[in-house]
């Protein structure tokens, strides 16, 4: 999954998913806390991968026993409707502060849901670091 796109939601809180971050037979999307603000969604297969590595985790650890209750408590199991809509609802756009305006954007396993205003300002934050924020492992060039 990759991209970045804009979309507004709907007076109801509806917000179209983009036909590109989905695989055919998606019909539920598991959205919770994400990083920096964001929501993170997940198809089933990455959230299954995404629970295994939360059982994992050292539940003795006070650092990752708090990781497993906040992200375990703020996942939420969304319906995709007929027309590739998921309500976030009011409570959770409060919680993180997502406006009507809205980027997707596809981070590989899963994608994020930030308020517009919000991932320009991470933008402009790390953009100007960004080649020496991480470099690839493997070299790609031929």
């Amino acid at each position: 999954m990759f991209g970045k796109f804009n979309r507004s939601l709907d007076s109801k809180g509806r917000l179209l998913i983009p036909a590109k971050l989905l695989n055919e037979e998606a019909n539920v999307l598991y959205v919770l806390k994400g990083f920096d603000g964001c929501l993170s969604v997940y198809q089933e297969k990455a959230f299954d991968k995404f629970l295994e590595e939360l059982e994992s985790m050292d539940f003795h650890s006070e650092e990752e026993r708090a990781y497993v209750r906040l992200a375990a408590s703020s996942i939420n199991e969304m319906k995709i409707d007929s027309h590739g809509r998921i309500l976030l609802g009011k409570q959770l756009l409060e919680e993180y502060a997502i406006g009507q305006n809205v980027t997707i954007v596809g981070v590989l396993d899963h994608f994020e849901i930030w308020d517009e205003a919000a991932f320009l300002r991470y933008q402009v934050r790390h953009g100007a670091a960004y080649d020496r924020l991480g470099v690839p492992r493997k070299s790609y060039a031929s």
